[in-house]
């Protein structure tokens, strides 16, 4: 079960690594770093949570975060 969990994992944090997603729970703010030129094109990342307000983000080809959502209180930023 272990290797399967770790597997799983793995998606998860090669896209949080691509989109440079950095949050900090305490301070309700998410910091957007993507990686220019990722061989992803463009990706929406929805269903995200910090501090357990939602959010969701669009990294176009280029690397450019869009704050597609984010709940009151929520401070995204690149």
């Amino acid at each position: 079960c272990r290797p399967a969990a770790t597997a799983a994992a793995a998606g998860v944090l090669l896209l949080t690594a691509l989109a440079g997603i950095r949050p900090d729970a305490p301070a309700r703010t998410v910091a957007l770093r993507p990686v220019r030129d990722a061989p992803l094109g463009e990706t929406v990342l929805t269903g995200l949570r910090v501090a357990g307000a939602p959010f969701a983000v669009r990294i176009s080809r280029l690397g450019l975060a869009v704050v597609e959502e984010a709940a009151d209180g929520l401070r995204l930023g690149t």
